[in-house]
């Protein structure tokens, strides 16, 4: 496991210490543009991971949901210290802290930490994609008709019957919190996951775990996710072109 690897995790589990101390408690909240939650708890946990991070490396740089920052071709850090902010909020235990270190224009690194479960999933270049200890794979289900697919909030799909023929023409379907439903594709648990609304925190982690697993990552009109996209459409790479084709170009 190298360095940076083994900070980013810190860094994660550092975040998720600080974010359980406020977990089912009253905090108040505020509605942000995009009409999603954030608390001082998100605000206060994305802090703690980025003077972890800055400890070990004092010239990080870093995009984070909440404080922001420039994308940064040579190295920068994303964070979204509360992922699944409704969820947390209340009191369900289904969200997690995501860190990611990304190099030389592309994701180099990812960390996923579900405090709750204890569950780490993580993915290095070169190294794989892993839950914990175990090494990950995607599915080999190669049909969409067998397939068990997952999606985002339908709320920011501006053309909600996309979701509806996705699902018609699936095995299965269930409408995950998003992250969790990308994970489990990493770990050929399900074996599509899309997303409209996704931006580079939400993303980023899954661009070098999906891909070391064997998946495929791209935007939802099939050309490759870059630091800009906002949405993604995940698979296990066998029902990419098949899911496209029912996407068909409507996102």
């Amino acid at each position: 496991m190298s360095d940076e690897l083994k900070i980013a995790i810190e860094a994660a589990k550092k975040g998720a210490k600080n974010a359980l101390r406020y977990f089912k408690q009253d905090i108040d909240i505020e509605i942000k543009g995009d009409k999603t939650v954030v608390s001082h708890a998100d605000k206060e946990t994305e802090e703690v991971i980025k003077s972890y991070v800055s400890s070990k490396y004092s010239h990080a740089k870093f995009v984070g949901e909440e404080s922001g920052g420039d994308v940064h071709e040579d190295e920068f850090w994303t964070i979204d210290p509360i992922d699944g902010s409704r969820n947390y909020l209340r009191g369900i235990p289904n969200w997690c802290v995501m860190v990611s270190l990304c190099r030389d224009g592309d994701v180099f690194l990812s960390v996923i930490y579900y405090p709750n479960v204890d569950m780490v999933y993580w993915g290095q270049r070169g190294k794989g994609a892993h839950e914990n200890d175990k090494k990950l794979r995607v599915s080999k289900v190669s049909r969409l008709e067998d397939a068990y697919i997952g999606f985002g909030s339908i709320r920011h799909f501006k053309d909600k019957k996309v979701v509806l023929d996705m699902v018609d023409k699936s095995g299965s379907s269930r409408g995950w919190e998003p992250t969790f439903g990308a994970c489990l594709v990493v770990a050929g648990r399900a074996d599509v996951y899309f997303e409209v609304f996704g931006k580079i925190w939400d993303i980023a982690p899954f661009k070098v775990m999906l891909e070391e697993a064997g998946g495929k990552i791209t935007r939802l009109d099939g050309t490759p996710w870059t630091f800009e996209g906002q949405g993604a459409l995940m698979t296990n790479g066998l029902l990419h072109e098949e899911a496209l084709a029912v996407i068909g170009g409507r996102l």
